[in-house]
């Protein structure tokens, strides 16, 4: 059938809307190896012939570093979540308005304007407001980009497709660090920044290549359009396949003999919070999205380097690097498994043996056991990048009805948020008090989110929104 295969014009589709969520990544590391000399608490001076002031950056005025405190660093790392939130909170409702490449289309140019602005900053105020703006396109990435995935995916690869979302993430990550090698010290820090803002023009530029969502288009009533549309996606299918498949998607409407002729639109973000019909998906989704953060895994990317230091100063940066590189490769394995045991089964696994390793890590900073510990970290990292790290922003449109979807998206991400701030800012203070042991809190945690999956959520491989819900 032709909804069961995979064409070129998909995978270019997702490949182009997985680069909003690289950006994402990008800023997420984007100040963590530039940031002494950025701040001028450290002046790394390479090789060159001329004074910085020679250079085209200082030529053209760009100040050599900005003088920060820790405080105010903090800060300026802290406005790229307050952006986030922003951009979570409204994408979704634009997205489901004006169309899911629309939304993608001005997210790009305000990634790309953010980052230039960040490039260009000679101060503390236009760096927090650059970070802002570059936060406020990478929440609105993390909306769009799952739901677009969703919709133009093949039903049997709709889970390998997903997870590339989470892929993208982390090579954004490691493109930053591989950057960083060359670029983070006094005279070149700002290309790191640079680099951003071409990230977001290739996605810009990109995005008019693919058509916009034939769910989204189906969802408006545009049926002539949406099956056009799926037909490119589906490489020339034909009219009666492509038809077949919008009809399907017209069925999974509360109403099948009224869109056609009515524009279907999904619940605003506060009646989705309040109206108790969306409880069910609406717990999972508070569950799976805030649990991937509070079993403990921005305490490895936010502050691996600091953990891994108390036991092998000298090698900290290096095994973090490891980290994430064994990040990206578990998640592309997950691509490839995610379909073949469903998100449930893997979301189950990854956090039984988070819960294990986050007791190991625990016992290797308390009893001072280097190998241990990095031992453990790498299981970590792998156990969450193969089901903990792709599943939950996967599973948000798997467990909502097509209507629901981006609203359920908008939820998701800024519960994703709010639990990642808490983790960033929480984890110092805790391991202050706490060391080694605060790890015994994200084994509790992990464990008992695995029992939670295997409990409350559903399995997704069932047809239909309201087959799948029956038992829970």
């Amino acid at each position: 059938m032709a909804q069961q295969r995979l064409t070129s014009q998909v995978l270019y589709a997702t490949f182009v809307a997985c680069l909003g969520s690289m950006q994402y990544g990008y800023h997420i590391a984007e100040l963590n190896a530039p940031q002494q000399v950025m701040s001028c608490s450290e002046f790394r001076i390479p090789q060159e012939d001329l004074p910085y002031d020679k250079t085209w950056l200082g030529r053209h005025n760009l100040v050599q570093c900005v003088p920060l405190d820790d405080e105010q660093f903090g800060v300026v790392t802290a406005m790229f979540s307050v952006g986030g939130i922003a951009g979570s909170y409204y994408a979704g409702g634009l997205a489901d308005r004006f169309g899911r490449r629309t939304v993608a289309f001005y997210t790009s140019l305000i990634g790309l304007l953010g980052s230039l602005l960040l490039f260009a900053s000679n101060s503390y105020r236009a760096l927090i407001t650059g970070r802002i703006i570059v936060g406020v396109a990478s929440g609105a990435s993390i909306v769009v980009t799952p739901l677009l995935i969703n919709e133009i995916a093949p039903a049997a690869w709709r889970g390998a497709l997903g997870s590339l979302n989470q892929l993208f993430i982390n090579l954004g990550i490691l493109l930053t660090q591989a950057l960083a090698l060359r670029f983070a010290n006094s005279y070149r820090w700002r290309w790191l920044l640079f680099t951003g803002a071409v990230v977001a023009a290739a996605n810009f530029l990109l995005l008019f290549r693919i058509s916009e969502s034939p769910k989204w288009l189906t969802l408006q009533g545009r049926t002539a359009d949406a099956e056009s549309a799926l037909r490119r996606l589906r490489g020339g299918a034909s009219y009666p396949e492509t038809h077949q498949e919008v009809q399907e998607w017209q069925r999974e409407l509360p109403d099948p003999e009224a869109h056609q002729h009515q524009q279907q639109r999904g619940p605003t973000l506060w009646q989705y919070v309040r109206d108790p019909v969306y409880r069910k998906p609406r717990n999972v989704i508070i569950a799976t999205l805030t649990g991937q953060q509070f079993c403990g895994i921005n305490s490895i990317v936010f502050y691996g380097v600091k953990v891994i230091g108390q036991l092998l100063p000298e090698h900290a940066i290096q095994v973090n690097f490891a980290v994430s590189i064994l990040n990206v490769l578990m998640t592309l394995v997950a691509s490839l498994v995610i379909d073949r045991f469903g998100p449930k089964r893997l979301l189950q696994w990854s956090t039984g043996v988070m819960s294990a390793m986050s007791l190991c890590i625990s016992i290797g900073i308390t009893s001072r056991r280097a190998a241990l510990l990095v031992v453990a970290t790498l299981v970590y990292i792998g156990a969450f990048a193969l089901g903990l790290g792709p599943v939950p922003f996967l599973l948000i449109g798997q467990i909502s009805a097509p209507q629901d979807a981006a609203t359920a998206q908008s939820f998701g991400t800024i519960c994703n948020w709010l639990a990642t701030a808490f983790v960033a800012y929480g984890f110092p203070i805790a391991n202050g008090m706490l060391g080694g042991y605060v790890y015994l809190v994200f084994a509790a945690v992990a464990l008992a989110f695995a029992v939670y999956a295997q409990r409350r959520i559903p399995d997704t491989r069932r047809a239909g929104y309201e087959q799948m819900w029956a038992e829970y």
